[in-house]
Formats: C-alpha cells, structure tokens, sequence
C-alpha cells in the first residue's frame, strides 16, 4: 500500500479510532433484513379493541398520583384490589387496602410534601380482564428524589380496572459519559502499523477526566514524520452514539459516527482537508486475533476525486522487555 499524506490521512487519522476487537460482519451483510409481512388489518383492529381498556388503565394510574400527591391514603387504597399488594424496592411486602393505607399514612407523615409522577412505557392486554403496565415512579421529597421502575397488574372486577400488584426495582442508574466509551477500553495502549513505505504508530489513554479517550497519531515515510494526528472520542448525548473529532497539525480536521455492528463498528467519517476540500469515508473494522485488527477503507473521497479502497493491519505494540 502506498502512502501518501491524504492516504495516511483516511487509512489511519479516521480508522483506528473506530476499530473494535469482535467479529464483525462484511460490509454487505449489514444491509438489513426484509420484514414478515404484517397482517396489518388484524393488528389495526385488535388495537382498536384494546382502546378503551387500555384508557381505562391509565385513568387509574392518574388517579393514583392524584391521590398520592394530594396526600389521601384511602383513596389510594382504593386503587387496589381488597387483596391487592405492594412490594417495595426494599422487599416490604404490604397486602390489602388497609395495610398498603397504613405504609402510605406512615410515609406521609414522615414526607408530608412528597410527590409522585408516574412515567408510563407500556400498558398492555394479557388477557381481556388483565393488564399489565410499566414504567418509572419517580418521588421527590424536600431531602431527596427517588427514581424506580415498577410493574403494576391490573384485573377488571365488575367492569372496573383495579390494581392487583404493584412492585418497584431499584432503576438502574443512568450510564455516564465514561461507561459508554467502555467498549473502546481495549484500544488505550500503544499500536503500529508498518507498510512498505510508511510507519504509522498511535498511542491512546483516557483523559485526566476519563469522559474522553485521547488518541495521538504519528505517520512516518522513509523516517521522516509526515503527518501527525490528535483524536478526542466521547459519548455524544445529542443522537445517542460515540463519536469522535480529530486534529490534523496541517490544519485538516474530521469527525465520525460510530455504527455499531454485532461485534464490530462501521465508521461514517467526514473532514476538511487543509485546503478546503471536503473528504468522506467508510471503515470496516475485521478483528484478527486479541492484538491484531484488519481495517478496510470503502468509498473514500478527496473533493470530486474517488480514492481507492484500501486494507491495512494494525498490531498491538509489544511492551519493552524487563517492562
């Protein structure tokens, strides 16, 4: 493979950082699979049946944060089967009205300005007189707020929709910017990638605030540094993807998307090379062993000009003996 500072630029600059150590699927098995048909007229109807129930449902669910909120135990109570229960994410276990008004009169007492949302995922028909609900119980109290997922059961007695279990977990917590570039641990360290004509090295660590990766990039030919590269990669919150920017030190940058495969990623990337021109390119990450990565470059452009695809080999760097 011949280097040139463009070629450096697209095989390396925008490829390593999107390298992942699974067993990635060719480019042409990611196109995605044709769909059953749907008996969309049966669907369409079944949920039209299930309208009014489902309605039903999260009237109730309103009227229990009504009540809560307004502090009415018995109301709240009332909410419920005469059997009915309560498991509460610390394993308390409350069975029928009276009990499950005597927990909340406690708890009031305790937090008279407490207040409750419900955020609803899901109301569903197990059975025509059975629903089940999930979603998020959210409480907030002067000292604190409490986020839980919970799982209601509901039973219609006598045309009427009542809670027949009601149980919250302990919501996982949100991940944070670092936790989501944990499948990237295994690229900080150093690699090299030698051609026949270049020498291509890349050192990555985490940022002293370990919501990035740091990548540094140093491509020689026949010795002589031909093009050096700074990469930062973090969680991009806007569209829910990694992402990743990088600095050329003749003036280009680029940015990609990173497309998760099965076991692999697919890198949409894009740059401004230093003259203006603008780049784009398609990199398809092949694991070969636990130190070894094969990268293909795919439908690579510099301005109005097509550059040829390109496969190249990247090995992790061995430590230096006695280290």
């Amino acid at each position: 493979m011949s280097y040139s500072t463009t070629a450096v630029r697209w095989s390396i600059g925008l490829v390593l950082a999107a390298c992942w150590p699974g067993a990635a699927r060719p480019l042409h098995a990611v196109a995605a699979q044709a769909a059953e048909p749907a008996d969309t007229a049966s669907e369409a109807k079944a949920v039209s049946a299930a309208a009014p129930d489902v309605a039903a449902v999260r009237a109730v669910s309103e009227a229990l944060v009504a009540a809560y909120n307004a502090g009415r135990a018995d109301e709240i109570a009332s909410c419920f089967l005469p059997g009915g229960e309560v498991l509460d994410d610390a394993g308390n276990l409350y069975e029928g009205r009276e009990q499950i008004a005597a927990a909340f009169k406690a708890f009031r007492e305790r937090f008279p300005t407490a207040k409750m949302t419900l955020g609803i995922d899901s109301i569903r028909l197990a059975a025509d007189d059975v629903a089940l609900e999930n979603g998020t119980r959210t409480v907030t109290t002067d000292e604190a707020t409490a986020v839980n997922k919970y799982a209601m059961t509901y039973v219609k007695r006598d045309g009427k929709w009542l809670i027949a279990s009601a149980r919250e977990d302990s919501a996982d917590a949100e991940p944070t910017p670092r936790d989501r570039l944990e499948p990237l641990q295994w690229m900080v360290g150093e690699w090299v990638e030698e051609g026949p004509d270049a020498v291509v090295s890349m050192v990555c660590r985490w940022a002293p605030t370990p919501n990035f990766l740091l990548v540094d990039f140093t491509a020689r030919v026949d010795g002589a540094v031909v093009m050096q590269s700074h990469q930062r990669i973090g969680w991009d919150p806007l569209v829910g993807r990694i992402r990743s920017w990088t600095f050329d030190a003749d003036g280009g940058y680029g940015e990609a998307y990173w497309v998760p495969l099965d076991e692999g990623w697919v890198l949409k990337s894009t740059a401004t090379l230093p003259d203006g021109e603008s780049g784009a390119a398609t990199i398809y990450i092949e694991p070969v062993g636990d130190n070894k990565i094969r990268m293909k470059g795919l439908d690579r452009m510099a301005g109005d000009s097509k550059l040829p695809d390109f496969e190249a080999l990247i090995v992790r760097k061995p430590p230096l003996p006695g280290k």
